[in-house]
């Protein structure tokens, strides 16, 4: 195996680009605004896989990528690594979300009631022109709209089965863990993988082959501050809100560290509205911590941590599959000759 330098591509290349530029040119015309405000979900899309949340970037990432929404999280995430990092944020605590959207199918009658906010989960999925309904409802404002958890009182019983909890969570951002994998690192991975694949991993769990069938314990939608240390008054000061989907599930019963038979739940999370997301992400915790009572084969893909932790990212898994773009003379004219060769010696042992 050797490497040497490919040359005579530089034109080809540079006029690719300027192919490419004037391919887009009519989506850089685009107004972000008018993205941002139109394309809600594209733009929570590429904040959660790209990790960094900031809106006006991410209606940029779309503009260049003309829409290619696993390339505009690309360059979100590639921004990302070239910020400088002034300080960390207080812990958030989804309690505290002020909700525009917040459902239960565990509970019929929780405290708050069931919020079903904007969505078009009931809506038929067909491209015709829609009945204009007649509609009536209540206005109100999601600002002082802050319920607890609908597990809440389940907690409060000691009822739900908790996991330990680490000293310091795992910065997946500065360095990748080794395993076994804290599940701090774990639910990093996930809360910025892609929708997609964590989607079909969580529904192998979903389909059979564990035996996770979980309910929506308390799924929410709304907005948090963020709370900072101000570096001068040492006190602490909000800088801003992000919006954000949170979602806990429960599943069987299953024993905790002190033998006791308590309920077990999963947890996801995520920038902007991501409700699938944010309920694979919830079934995949759910399934890697607890597989007691799995019927599918020992080697369930929804629970294997190695599987989960190294196979959800878009980003790298983007940029692997393309990798394969570029060129791989010398791989292939390597396996070209061995084939060759083999093949030859095949013969002559036939002659």
């Amino acid at each position: 195996m050797a490497y040497y330098a490919i040359k005579g591509g530089e034109d080809a290349i540079r006029n690719s680009l300027h192919f490419y530029k004037d391919k887009i040119e009519n989506s850089n015309n685009l107004e972000e605004e008018k993205i941002i405000n139109s394309l809600g979900f594209a733009i929570d899309k590429i904040l959660s896989e790209g990790s960094l949340y900031s809106k006006k970037l991410a209606s940029q990432a779309i503009k260049r990528s003309a829409g290619d929404l696993l390339n505009a999280a690309f360059f979100l995430r590639a921004h990302r690594s070239s910020c400088q990092r002034i300080g960390i944020c207080k812990p958030l605590d989804v309690n505290n979300m002020k909700i525009k959207r917040r459902i239960s199918s565990s509970f019929k009658d929780i405290e708050g009631g069931q919020i079903l906010g904007a969505s078009n989960d009931y809506e038929i999925k067909l491209l015709i022109e829609q009945e204009s309904l007649e509609y009536n409802y209540e206005n109100y404002s999601d600002k002082t709209n802050i319920i607890k958890s609908a597990l809440t009182p389940l907690r409060e019983d000691g009822l739900v089965k908790v996991l330990k909890e680490e000293e310091e969570p795992w910065d997946i951002t500065r360095s990748f863990p080794l395993a076994p994998y804290p599940r701090s690192a774990l639910m990093q991975m996930m809360s910025r993988g892609e929708s997609g694949s964590m989607l079909g991993f969580a529904y192998t769990s979903m389909r059979g082959y564990g035996d996770v069938h979980p309910t929506i314990g308390d799924l929410r939608v709304g907005s948090l501050d963020i709370n900072f240390t101000h570096p001068f008054s040492n006190k602490e000061v909000k800088i801003g809100e992000i919006e954000a989907t949170s979602v806990e599930c429960v599943g069987t019963f299953n024993k905790d560290e002190d033998d006791e038979v308590k309920l077990t739940t999963g947890f996801g999370f995520c920038f902007g509205e991501n409700e699938t997301k944010a309920i694979s992400m919830s079934i995949l915790d759910l399934t890697l911590y607890n597989n007691t009572y799995s019927v599918g084969t020992e080697n369930i893909i929804a629970s294997d941590f190695e599987m989960i932790m190294q196979h959800i990212d878009g980003i790298e898994s983007f940029g692997f599959a393309n990798h394969y773009k570029l060129p791989h003379y010398v791989t292939f004219q390597t396996d070209f000759q061995i084939f060759k060769s083999a093949k030859k010696y095949a013969q002559e042992e036939k002659e």
